[in-house]
């Protein structure tokens, strides 16, 4: 599966929290929309949208569903689960 596009989607994180959102005519335009809702929610959440492995922030081109930050946070987070310790 593709990667989003890193450049459709850039935070504003003045207060109120926003979300830039570039669309085009040949694109989907409703999936682009929530996306974009979806990390606004994540950014606005008292945690915010980190990682919950190393505490650093999920970059904005990742899925608007990843947890991680990147591959490597994921893979230590599982072997931690399977061994039983604590991440």
């Amino acid at each position: 599966m593709p990667a989003p596009d890193p450049f459709g989607i850039a935070p504003s994180l003045a207060n109120p929290i926003s979300v830039w959102v570039d669309t085009w005519p040949n694109g989907n335009v409703k999936h682009r929309k929530a996306r974009a809702v979806r990390i606004v929610r994540k950014i606005a959440s008292p945690l915010g949208w980190t990682c919950p492995a190393c505490g650093d922030p999920v970059p904005f081109t990742r899925r608007a569903d990843a947890i991680y930050c990147r591959e490597a946070c994921r893979k230590r987070a599982k072997r931690a689960r399977a061994s039983g310790e604590p991440i």
